[in-house]
């Protein structure tokens, strides 16, 4: 049977009652806020818990003072093969096999308790997924498989329930157990001397550093009144949430004594600020330092896309170079400049990133990718035949032969038309290297070799020095010379008409008829685009003198 859904739909309560009913054996997982915890149910009964950075069973004795550190030593140099180190520790006279049982049994309640009490007091979105399976995985502590423990449902929901109304109130001030903490104000000691070194030795942890699971789970056997403890404080403000700000100065710090601890800390804070610059640049550095090269370069390729993202382009830029000397054959810190280069218009800059794309592309032949990056930079500036000879090539190893010949035999016309034959002939040949089949270009070829090109180009010269020579003879200079006669007569046909006065006597129609006259004479010039608007004046008031002399007389 496999089930999955929302635990918004379906509580965790009566998953648990159905899974004891059914008496099923599987693995239920409970994913929330970023952590998942899974549970080993064998018949119905809760069998085994596990999460991220759980102790394990001896750690969690020897944090409860339940045993000591030298007596655990003593029990993995004695153990047999096969043998629990749990069991060795008991043969050893360590711990009793009851107080062994008893402790495992309590962390077990303890933990499942939580795990109710967070999937019905979490503010996000909680998911469950069951699948049956016959044993447990090697995720679960083999310790406390050994022991055989199976927890009831009824009396564990029971137990949860006496707990909830505490549950309500912690979540309410801790909603998770990811967050991290921090010291806020120094809180006021407790007149018990006991309660008083409790809460010494819990502030001692919460430095900002570990998370709310991680500070409980150095107090094994009092996990209940940590979180208590916890919630009280951070309800009177005494603990408040780090910020993603502070929270990478603390890495930083951290990183000085206790790099492992610090790289724990960074991936559960980019987990909750996966795009967050600062944390992002201190993955890239730690990881550089322990020689990760691999995580370093992602980190930064995370980094360069956020500040373009920002419109940092500085910063980017300065990404980019720390990316190319981590891993220079890396085409992406290449392609990221290439394409600023190209923005910015730094044409040199653009022309050697592209370069070097080629020679990155060219090695696992992505041949496409060559082509896109030789035809933008064929757009950058003029191309030379090499470059020319270079996209050819590259297209034609893309399976486009074609364009390959289409590309050289422009760069061949336009060598031509410079009459460059030797780069001409250089072009063609290249044609028939990747097309040998192709006859038209034998045939250039064979006629530039030959002197035929030159020699029909050179005619081709005599025939347009001819042809232009015969135009500027027989039509520019008749024109010419007819626009200049024309404007001649039109400024001796306007002086006389102004010298005689012919407008002020009156004279108007005899001012018009020699305005006339010359445009009937010249016609075909632009003389008439200058007459034309007299001729319309002059006749307006003609016809305006005319209608005055027609009209009757006062008395």
């Amino acid at each position: 049977m496999s089930l999955q859904g929302d635990l918004s739909t379906l509580d965790l309560t009566n998953l648990f009652q159905n899974l004891e009913g059914a008496q099923k054996t599987g693995l239920l997982l409970v994913r929330g806020e970023g952590e998942d915890t899974q549970l080993f149910f064998e018949k119905g009964q809760l069998a085994a818990i596990a999460y991220p950075e759980r102790p394990s069973l001896v750690e969690y004795l020897s944090a409860a003072g339940a045993i000591r550190a030298r007596a655990i030593e003593t029990a993995r140099k004695r153990r047999r093969r096969g043998q629990s180190l749990g069991t060795a520790l008991v043969e050893g006279g360590a711990i009793s096999a009851e107080d062994l049982a008893g402790f495992a049994q309590a962390r077990l309640v303890d933990e499942a308790c939580e795990v109710l009490a967070s999937a019905t007091t979490s503010t996000g979105a909680t998911r469950f997924e069951f699948a049956e399976i016959d044993r447990p995985t090697d995720i679960f502590d083999p310790d406390e498989r050994a022991l055989g423990i199976a927890l009831a449902a009824s009396p564990l929901l029971l137990e949860s329930a006496r707990r909830s109304d505490h549950w309500a109130l912690i979540r309410e001030h801790l909603p998770s157990d990811s967050a991290h903490l921090a010291v806020a104000r120094t809180p006021p000691a407790p007149p018990d001397r006991a309660k008083a070194r409790f809460l010494e030795q819990v502030l001692d942890l919460v430095d900002g550093s570990r998370t709310v699971r991680e500070v409980v789970a150095r107090f094994p056997a009092r996990r209940f009144e940590v979180y208590q403890l916890l919630a009280d404080l951070a309800k009177a403000q005494v603990l408040r949430p780090i910020p993603a700000a502070d929270l990478n100065r603390r890495i930083l710090e951290l990183a000085r004594r206790d790099r492992k601890r610090a790289t724990a800390l960074l991936e559960r804070s980019l987990e909750q600020n996966p795009h967050h610059l600062a944390l992002l640049k201190t993955k890239a550095m730690l990881a550089q330092k322990s020689g990760d090269r691999a995580q370093a370069v992602e980190a930064l390729k995370l980094v360069v896309h956020l500040e373009l993202e920002s419109g940092e382009r500085g910063a980017a830029k300065a990404t980019l170079e720390k990316l190319r000397d981590l891993d220079e054959g890396d085409p992406f810190a290449w392609e990221k400049g290439f394409e600023l280069a190209l923005e910015e218009g730094r044409r040199d800059d653009a022309i050697e990133d592209g370069r070097t794309l080629v020679g990155i592309y060219r090695k696992p032949g992505q041949h496409r990718k060559v082509v896109h990056v030789l035809e933008r930079l064929c757009k950058i500036r003029e191309p030379g035949f090499e470059l020319v000879s270079e996209l050819a090539h590259a297209r034609a190893d893309a399976g486009d032969r074609d364009a390959a010949v289409k590309g050289l035999e422009q760069f061949a016309a336009r060598a031509i038309a410079l009459e460059s034959y030797p780069l001409a002939c250089e072009a063609y040949e290249e044609i028939l290297a990747i097309h040998p089949g192709r006859t038209r270009a034998k045939e250039t070829l064979r006629d530039l070799r030959n002197g035929a090109v030159a020699q029909r180009r050179a005619r081709w010269r005599r025939v347009r020095r001819r042809a232009l020579a015969a135009f500027l003879g027989f039509v520019v200079l008749p024109w010419t010379a007819g626009e200049l006669f024309a404007h001649r007569s039109y400024v001796g046909a306007v002086r006389g008409i102004l010298h005689e006065g012919l407008l002020e006597s009156g004279h108007l129609r005899e001012a018009r008829d020699r305005l006339a006259a010359v445009r009937l004479r010249y016609a075909w010039t632009t003389v008439r685009f200058e007459i034309d608007p007299l001729l319309t004046e002059l006749d307006g008031r003609i016809e305006a003198v005319a209608r005055a002399d027609k009209a009757p007389s006062g008395p």
